[in-house]
């Protein structure tokens, strides 16, 4: 009896780790909501990825950050919606596409929002800066997906954007971890 209750197990669990390695099958189209930490605040990223080939990806997101700003013991909101497409390859990924790493960049164009657009702060001192303007730059970033199931993958993203003519800062680091929808 314990015998095959033995082999039982055991035919359950080669099956169950057979049944693993198709979880990262080939796919063209995927979409991702992710949330997370910006410098000073959070920040939430919505992205679709488009494959080119097996191991090359378009990839076209929006983000928004809310963060603070402090200056002379006042912190002053700063919103940022941005859009960014890129290209991305994969880094790292094993046999069975359990798991990948990808890297990439491209460019980026946003509306930097800074004290809701009032350049008068709480203290009634002037700002001296755009309170709001288009922002553009570029980004590069790191993507990691471990599929739990053929369609569904948890995300981990890791981005820094460089926005050329911000008043407030050229770098934003980005990090977020999500679920990845793979959709066709």
């Amino acid at each position: 009896m314990k015998k095959m209750i033995v082999n039982k197990s055991l035919l359950i669990a080669l099956f169950l780790l057979t049944s693993i390695q198709f979880y990262g099958q080939s796919h063209k189209i995927a979409l991702s909501i992710t949330g997370g930490y910006v410098q000073g605040g959070f920040g939430g990223m919505a992205t679709l990825d488009y494959k080119v080939n097996e191991f090359d990806y378009l990839q076209f997101n929006i983000q928004t950050n809310f963060t603070k700003l402090e200056n002379s013991g006042i912190d002053i909101p700063v919103n940022l919606y941005a859009f960014n497409g890129g290209f991305f390859f994969d880094l790292l990924r094993n046999n069975n596409r359990a798991f990948a790493i990808s890297i990439g960049a491209g460019p980026t164009v946003g509306y930097e929002i800074i004290n809701n657009g009032d350049e008068i702060l709480e203290n009634n001192q002037i700002l001296n800066i755009d309170t709001s303007k288009v922002v553009f730059g570029a980004y590069a970033g790191i993507d990691v997906d471990i599929f739990l199931i053929p369609t569904i993958a948890i995300n981990i993203k890791a981005n820094e954007v460089y926005h050329i003519n911000s008043d407030i800062g050229e770098f934003t680091p980005y990090f977020g971890l999500g679920v990845k929808l793979i959709l066709k």
